[in-house]
């Protein structure tokens, strides 16, 4: 046997395609899901720990921390494997999502905060000045992340 025989078989590509085609519709669901779920858990992480109470701050600073520091390929398979252990059984496409919402949301917690911390409390002084609404101010913030979200996960698949 040839090494072109050996792994660029057509016969054994046209029998899987079927099955390869799934696996890219179910890879784009689920990464298109967790960093939709990673964006909204990162912002409500952001408001907690910048608005909340000083324990509820305490509790996101731990998640973040723990949760940026944890490789992912860990969480994933603490969450596919052990879980069922103490009673919590997912599918394995619930539990991909779910360990990387979590680890997403760490990271963009922090983009968040990151970006709410730079505007000069001068900027949010003026606009309630004006009459405009605190949470509306952060209306540009959390498009501007979004898109710098989409942007690195473009550079990291490169």
């Amino acid at each position: 046997m040839d090494i072109v025989h050996t792994f660029f078989n057509i016969d054994v590509l046209l029998r899987y395609y079927p099955l390869l085609l799934e696996g890219l519709w179910r890879t784009i669901a689920l990464g298109a899901l967790s960093i939709v779920l990673g964006l909204v858990g990162g912002l409500v992480l952001a408001m907690m720990r910048i608005y909340g109470h000083p324990i509820l701050k305490f509790l996101v600073v731990a998640y973040v921390d723990v949760f940026r520091a944890l490789p992912v390929l860990v969480w994933l398979v603490i969450v596919y494997y052990a879980l069922p252990f103490v009673g919590i059984r997912l599918s394995a496409f619930a539990s991909a999502t779910t360990a990387l919402t979590m680890i997403s949301s760490a990271y963009t917690a922090e983009i968040y905060r990151a970006g709410i911390e730079a505007i000069p409390r001068g900027q949010f002084e003026a606009a309630q000045s004006i009459g405009i609404l605190y949470l509306l101010l952060l209306l540009p913030l959390v498009r501007l992340v979004a898109v710098f979200e989409a942007r690195h996960a473009k550079k990291g698949a490169r």
